[in-house]
Parts: C-alpha cells; sequence; structure tokens
C-alpha cells in the first residue's frame, strides 16, 4: 500500500492519517496540478496573479 503526505487546509498540519490528529478535519493531498504545455486554464491564472499582485 502506497501512502503519501496529507495537508489538514484548517490547521496547517501534515499527516499520515486521512483524518487529522489535531483538529479532526479531513486532510488532503497537497501535490500541485499535473504540469500541461496545452493548459486550457493559464491564462486566467495568469490575469488573477497579476490582479493579486496590483492590490
Amino acid at each position: 500500500m502506497v501512502r503519501h503526505i496529507l495537508y489538514c487546509k484548517k490547521c496547517g498540519v501534515y499527516t499520515m492519517q486521512e483524518k487529522c490528529p489535531k483538529c479532526g478535519s479531513v486532510a488532503l493531498s497537497n501535490k500541485p496540478a499535473k504540469y500541461s504545455p496545452e493548459d486550457k486554464w493559464g491564462k486566467y491564472r495568469l490575469k488573477y496573479k497579476e490582479e493579486m499582485e496590483k492590490q
């Protein structure tokens, strides 16, 4: 059985369990999105990033 490190977004704890030992919420995978040269949503992410830098 392959196990991965999971991340609790609620309290910021890394764990190997599916349930956070600190707060009890669901721990999720913290892997980035898979890279693709034909990125359909890249222009929207870039536009969002530029808008956030202006603020």
